[in-house]
């Protein structure tokens, strides 16, 4: 088999990419949720993106530096890996992170989250300089083939979906304030909206009294009857008051409502609360992730 690499070139390749993800999703952590990374300013550089092809252009693999997360996104054809496209992938990847480093003067942890059951990716990740750290990632898992419960509100909230076009200002405000970090952008939260794979009525939002976005929750539906939640988070005004439980029901309520048949989410290995929340709601350990880290140092140079 003859790989090719070459430059992530727009919105043609990121159909490719989902697809592949899609198709193969033992391949790819992110594989529901795709459509919202790859709508990421990550790309908005084609070099954070590569692909690799076979001689008669199929798609073999792609890997994503995602700045916002300083993570690596990557999917292998199976039939691919035996003839080395992962290891490929990751030399892309070192090469392209110290370049980031050498251009912004500034040090990059690249993190990758890799199943704890593919023991050929663990070593391969040792073999490149990355090393196992903590926290890891819980992916949690919720049967939809039931009676859910309803969702609560404090009085005067309100859940509905968001007004996609004109909400986008409120949007990325609380998606900030959620999170506490100014990673989520306009041009961003308008290309998560105009992804094929975006369902207007699986992205919801708590509204306060007084008008104000308080809670939000995507959901994303996969081919398979798989959801997915991402992201979902809450303005820190209104913590403590219920709001993340029933906008993530009203998320779940919305998925089964498309014929979803299971609902994934993930929580850091040391997120008590997090835990908590969706045990309560039915969510139980799916699989385990490990993150594996390299740091990528400022090279100083001769004088």
């Amino acid at each position: 088999m003859i790989i090719t690499i070459r430059p992530f070139t727009g919105a043609a390749d990121i159909e490719r990419m989902i697809e592949l993800a899609q198709t193969f999703p033992d391949r790819c952590l992110r594989a529901v949720d795709l459509p919202y990374r790859l709508a990421s300013w990550a790309l908005d550089n084609p070099r954070n993106a590569s692909l690799w092809e076979d001689e008669a252009g199929h798609l073999l693999g792609f890997a994503v530096i995602q700045l916002p997360w300083h993570s690596l996104d990557t999917c292998a054809h199976p039939a691919a890996c035996d003839a080395g496209v992962e290891e490929l992938m990751l030399v892309w990847a070192t090469e392209r992170a110290q370049e980031i480093v050498d251009q912004t003067n500034r040090m990059l942890t690249l993190y990758v989250d890799v199943f704890e059951h593919d023991m050929d990716r663990l070593a391969l990740m040792a073999a490149h300089g990355f090393a196992p750290d903590y926290p890891s990632m819980i992916r949690m898992a919720c049967s939809l083939d039931r009676l859910l419960p309803t969702p609560l509100l404090p009085d005067g909230f309100t859940l509905r979906p968001i007004d996609g076009v004109h909400e986008l200002h409120q949007y990325v405000a609380l998606h900030r304030a959620a999170f506490g970090v100014a990673d989520m952008t306009i041009e961003w939260r308008k290309r998560t909206l105009c992804m094929p794979q975006y369902i207007p009525e699986l992205d919801v939002v708590v509204v306060a009294p007084d008008g104000r976005l308080a809670a939000f929750c995507i959901c994303w539906l996969g081919p398979k009857g798989e959801g997915y939640i991402e992201p979902l988070g809450v303005h820190p005004d209104f913590a403590g008051q219920g709001l993340g439980r029933a906008v993530l029901l009203e998320g779940l309520w919305r998925l089964q409502a498309h014929g979803a048949t299971i609902a994934l989410i993930d929580r850091y290995e040391d997120d008590e609360s997090a835990r908590i929340l969706y045990e309560s709601l039915g969510f139980r350990t799916r699989l385990r992730t490990v993150t594996y880290t390299r740091r990528f140092h400022v090279i100083q140079k001769a004088v």
